[in-house]
């Protein structure tokens, strides 16, 4: 006899309790209290994932394009990194390495390579048109069936980041069961964005003291996971809507309430990643980077405000 196998539900459900295992009985309570239906439609144009008091509703296409970005996001570690800490430390502007950097093209060609994916997987209705990178697992719920360190680094921010969209529409869910939809769409979307942060850190220094881990060290994890979430926001955000628009605020705006109030120090590994995905997302952009030598975290708020 075979397992049955999992339903959309418990799927959702896992992904969320494995991002914030601190706060388990929490979320057991809110979703015995609101107790929405999960439903997985068939794929269409553009992605689907949203939410009403009744139901949450996501496509497996949506799964696969969250997948992408994360690990587009990942590779830009390996793309730009160096030259967000050898501009910390020479007192050069970032700017100055790109242009000296002969290898930059090869390296971040994968980085662009998984964007470039992720973009075409959202506009088709047929997902066998898209080239999926060749060396790129497709999306498995087991993180051991990756050999490679990287990957499996890589597959637990994306499931952060990932979590925390579904945090963010389970608000939705919350917040129309409730009565307390915002008159102002952009508004509502923000308080999500907040709510869903705040809900995936508040507990996470007795989580870290329980379990005997370091608290910077995960509070690092779960706000690369962060970063991750507002790089697919970026990316699954139509370039017409980035400056705002009815339902949402800019893109930039969105960012800071996800990367703010970050309390690790100025040149922690994770303002150097954060970097690096802000600078993925200039060159894709093809915006010039305006910035002298700073730390990996002025760098990053730099880049923020002039996103």
């Amino acid at each position: 006899m075979t397992d049955a196998p999992l339903q959309p539900t418990d799927i959702v459900i896992a992904v969320m309790k494995g991002a914030v295992p601190e706060c388990v009985k929490e979320l057991d309570d809110l979703w015995a209290r609101y107790d929405p239906a999960v439903e997985l439609v068939a794929d269409a144009g553009q992605i689907t994932l949203n939410a009403c008091k009744d139901r949450i509703q996501f496509d497996a296409k949506t799964m696969e394009v969250f997948w992408l970005i994360g690990h587009s996001g990942w590779r830009a570690i390996e793309s730009y990194s160096p030259h967000v800490v050898c501009s910390a430390l020479s007192g050069q502007p970032v700017s100055a390495f790109f242009q000296d950097d002969r290898e930059l093209d090869e390296i971040e060609r994968a980085y662009k390579e998984r964007l470039a994916a992720a973009q075409s997987l959202i506009n088709a209705s047929d997902e066998v048109a898209i080239h999926w990178p060749d060396d790129l697992p497709y999306p498995n719920a087991n993180r051991e069936a990756f050999n490679d360190l990287q990957y499996k680094v890589a597959f637990d921010l994306t499931t952060l980041a990932v979590a925390f969209t579904l945090f963010h529409e389970f608000r939705h869910v919350m917040l129309d069961a409730d009565k307390e939809r915002h008159n102002d769409l952009r508004e509502e979307e923000l308080a999500c964005d907040v709510w869903a942060r705040e809900f995936m850190m508040a507990k996470l220094a007795a989580y870290a003291k329980s379990h005997g881990h370091d608290y910077q060290e995960v509070l690092r994890k779960r706000s690369m996971g962060l970063v991750l979430a507002a790089l697919i926001l970026h990316e699954i955000t139509p370039f017409w809507a980035h400056g705002g628009n009815q339902a949402y605020f800019s893109v930039g705006d969105r960012l800071r309430t996800i990367l703010d109030n970050t309390s690790l120090p100025d040149d922690d590994h994770f303002w150097v990643f954060a970097s690096s995905v802000l600078i993925g997302i200039f060159r894709q952009k093809h915006l010039s980077i305006i910035a002298g030598s700073m730390t990996p975290r002025l760098l990053a708020e730099n880049l923020l405000s002039s996103l």
